[in-house]
């Protein structure tokens, strides 16, 4: 119960809550000004008892101001508009019929509704309720009971006109504190838009990671049971070939010059071996970085195919197969090394592995206005028509 009454509000609190906290102060201020005011006047007019009344409400708002500044806020502000009901209900039981108090309780049923939040729409609904009943309990004390004239008929007119003045001024600044709580809603309002515009643009900048992320990892996956498939691929017959002649070596059973063309021929199939897997991994460092610029340099195409027979030489070798080059010295061209020869590797293996044993293997290349045109040429079973017309 003491937190509900006791809530407190902060430098956290969003705009409009602050608003309503300030319009609250306004409105104490201007019934604690009020009051003094007409107990200035209905002092020195000596007319009792109304100078008392508002001397001692003067005080009441005075009291309620405090509990504001000690950031109690809702209970300032049951305690001011309690005030104002019951300040408006002992005038009219002090001037009878013969003040219309009636106009007053338009600017403070107003009063509610700026000053009181969703959160504490209880107490607003409270206060309105309060605010009927007054009304009623006003009207019927009136009517039960005849309070007799006090004043002259002069003062009571004057006091209706001030009383009348005072409400249109009343009706006038809370209608100001009205506009001004809207404009604040309406910022709150414009400020939760852009934030939540905001959110919206990092959740698509997430998303955006995120798909990046998960389309990078699919094309390491792919390029990953590629690598493995070119692995067994280009690098198994070498190695099943090394591992042929170092048992050979090792059985003991060979002439000293065949000990010497096995160990050269060893030589030269750990050095394409070791040629083809370093050209592997600059390949696999290519894909993992993303890399879509190729490095373009000037290379002889006869070194390059000279290159590509060295790692294959043993592959061809063993099913007898000689790879010949037809290519011109002078001719170079403006490629990516290591891309071209990927392929180059690719289409020569392939045609080793599917030519017959003792064929020939060719290789062209042919230039005309656009193109560099490379081909290989060999006599084994082909490719099947439907098969070629989905190839490419």
């Amino acid at each position: 119960m003491n937190r509900f009454f006791l809530k407190q509000y902060t430098s956290n609190d969003n705009s409009v809550q602050a608003k309503r906290n300030s319009i609250g102060k306004v409105t104490i201020a201007l019934c604690f000004f009020l009051s003094i005011g007409f107990s200035l006047v209905f002092l020195y007019q000596t007319i009792y008892p109304l100078n008392i009344v508002f001397i001692s409400f003067t005080f009441i708002y005075a009291f309620t101001y405090l509990i504001f500044i000690n950031k109690n806020t809702l209970a300032g502000k049951i305690l001011l508009y309690t005030a104002m009901l019951v300040h408006t209900f002992l005038l009219s039981l002090s001037l009878g019929e013969y003040v219309q108090i009636k106009l007053f309780y338009i600017p403070i049923s107003i009063v509610p509704l700026l000053i009181f939040s969703k959160e504490e729409k209880f107490c607003m609904y409270s206060m309105l309720l309060l605010t009927a009943l007054n009304i009623i309990l006003i009207n019927t004390t009136i009517h039960l009971f005849e309070i007799p004239q006090a004043y002259s008929l002069e003062t009571y007119r004057i006091i209706n006109n001030a009383f009348d003045t005072t409400s249109m001024l009343c009706m006038l600044i809370l209608a100001f504190l009205f506009l001004q709580l809207t404009e604040a809603g309406e910022l709150e309002l414009l400020k939760v838009n852009t934030e939540l515009s905001h959110q919206k643009e990092r959740e698509q900048q997430t998303n955006f990671i995120l798909k990046c992320a998960k389309e990078d990892q699919e094309r390491l996956n792919v390029m990953k049971d590629y690598l493995f498939r070119i692995i067994s691929h280009d690098l198994r017959s070498p190695v099943n070939s090394i591992y042929g002649l170092a048992e050979l070596l090792i059985s003991g059973q060979l002439s000293k010059e065949e000990e010497r063309v096995i160990s050269e021929t060893l030589k030269r199939s750990a050095e394409s071996t070791t040629l083809l897997l370093d050209n592997l991994l600059k390949w696999s460092v290519f894909q993992i970085n993303n890399s879509t610029k190729p490095i373009i340099d000037k290379v002889n195409l006869k070194e390059l195919i000279k290159d590509i027979f060295n790692q294959l030489a043993i592959k061809a070798n063993q099913k007898n197969i000689v790879l010949i080059d037809k290519i011109s010295n002078n001719l170079f061209l403006d490629v990516d090394v290591n891309m071209l020869e990927i392929v180059l590797r690719n289409l020569i293996s392939n045609s080793i592995k599917f030519s017959y044993v003792g064929q020939t293997i060719e290789i062209f290349a042919e230039k005309d206005e656009m193109y560099f045109t490379i081909k290989v040429k060999d006599s084994g079973m082909g490719i099947p028509q439907e098969i070629f017309e989905k190839l490419f």
